[in-house]
């Protein structure tokens, strides 16, 4: 529950907010991350009758994280930027955190109720925070500086308390998944405010305008169902999606690419964007050819992008591409910890969204566990949909999310969905003090 409350309040209450400056800045998320991973040590020291047993899935997430670390300490530094090992901390090692203590904490099914109807309430918040955001209504965006005209990028864009529409879109299609499977295992009272709160959620989806937000909340919200649909029907239900998919884009696909999103850019500068992303691809694979196994160097991207900018081989203005970072999580990755890391991030990723898919199709697991398996459809789907065209590991909180939906259902997982309805002491029990029993 610490990890989630962690969570949440970051979402809420991150730097923006309130931050401490110094070597490295510190915000109430994380001084709730050390508060939680120290209270995980303790329990673990006290509780000796469950020792911590890793399994593959757990060393290959230390792997990869351990890879990170070494490639950051890689190749040149960038001269402006984020340090590379700051990045690492805020990106990799507080995301493992958040794993470890989801992974092998004791979970019960009311807890795994209680992260339900949170990201239902969060979501609820951030739908209507982003369309208060869009009308202008200043006095009902709540944290204020959502709406303040300092932070100029994404202003007005339903860009929530992350400041940014993508990442504001992926805790809005988990949402939208809780309150989709609430609305259907719930009561009638309890239907007609889930309703709402879709309603509110879909309304702050459509209010990021961003195309990548809108496509993910639709695969999140439809791989949820696929449970529901008769095997005969999919297939066709499917086919009814692309096609509806291809008639929106040729009919709509101009007023679609020339957008007008961010509230100080206009029409034309917003389709100059997509110009940028053939670009960021070239100078990705231009590096790439020459650190293929290792890469640059996790964080140092912008140490060598500029010397790959200038290749004359391409009749394209590549230089235009230097101050922006890859539009893409996978190409981020692979550039800057080479077919290793990307290898371990793709293999983490698919192993993730697997257990997910297992646990929600298990006739065994407990309703709370196969809940759990969705959302983890719902996070990595959202997660790398998004992730084709922004590089989402570097959006503040999203892997922080990510590793968190990961180490709950590797933890339902090992248990195959069967958890009890609540834990009601962590203690071992007393010894008992009396004659023994009396032997048959």
């Amino acid at each position: 529950m610490l990890a989630l409350a962690t969570l949440i309040l970051g979402t809420l209450f991150g730097p923006p907010f309130f931050a401490i400056q110094g070597p490295i800045l510190f915000s109430i998320d994380r001084f709730c991350w050390f508060a939680m991973l120290g209270l995980f040590v303790a329990r673990v020291f006290a509780d000796r009758t469950r020792p911590v047993e890793p399994n593959r899935m757990d060393w290959l997430v230390l792997a990869f994280v351990g890879w990170l670390l070494i490639s950051s300490m890689m190749g040149e530094a960038p001269e402006a930027g984020t340090e590379p090992l700051a990045r690492w901390i805020f990106y990799a090692f507080l995301p493992l955190g958040m794993y470890i203590v989801a992974r092998f904490s004791r979970l019960s099914r009311w807890e795994l109720n209680v992260i339900q109807i949170s990201f239902i309430a969060l979501g609820l918040y951030l739908g209507l925070t982003a369309l208060a955001e869009k009308a202008e209504l200043k006095s009902l965006v709540f944290p204020s500086f959502i709406s303040d005209p300092k932070n100029a990028e994404f202003l007005g864009r339903g860009r929530g308390p992350l400041l940014n529409p993508t990442g504001n879109g992926f805790l809005l299609s988990i949402a939208m998944t809780a309150m989709l499977l609430a609305f259907q295992q719930r009561q009638r009272v309890a239907k007609i405010g889930c309703g709402f709160a879709m309603l509110a959620a879909a309304g702050g989806v459509y209010a990021t305008l961003t195309r990548s937000v809108w496509i993910a909340a639709a695969a999140a919200i439809s791989l949820s169902q696929i449970n529901q649909i008769p095997r005969g029907i999919r297939i066709w239900a499917f086919a009814s999606a692309l096609v509806f998919a291809t008639v929106i884009g040729l009919v709509f696909g101009d007023q679609i690419l020339n957008l007008k999103r961010d509230k100080n850019l206009s029409a034309s500068a917003a389709a100059d964007s997509i110009e940028l992303r053939p670009m960021l691809a070239i100078i990705a694979w231009e590096m790439f050819k020459d650190r293929p196994i290792t890469g640059a160097g996790f964080g140092h991207y912008f140490a060598y992008n500029q010397e790959y900018a200038q290749a004359p081989q391409w009749e394209m203005p590549l230089r235009k591409a230097i101050p922006y970072h890859q539009h893409n999580v996978l190409l981020s990755y692979l550039v800057d910890t080479g077919l290793i890391g990307a290898g371990m991030f793709t293999l983490l990723a698919l192993s993730w969204g697997l257990k997910g898919w297992q646990i929600a199709r298990s006739s065994s697991a407990c309703r709370e566990a196969q809940n759990i398996g969705l959302l983890m459809v719902a996070t990595i789907s959202s997660y790398l949909i998004n992730g084709m065209f922004q590089d989402v590991s570097i959006i503040p909180m999203l892997n922080m999310y990510l590793f968190y939906f990961a180490g709950l259902t590797v933890a339902v997982d090992t248990v195959d969905g069967h958890l009890p309805q609540q834990i009601l002491s962590r203690r071992r029990p007393a010894p008992v003090i009396g004659k023994p029993a009396a032997s048959r």
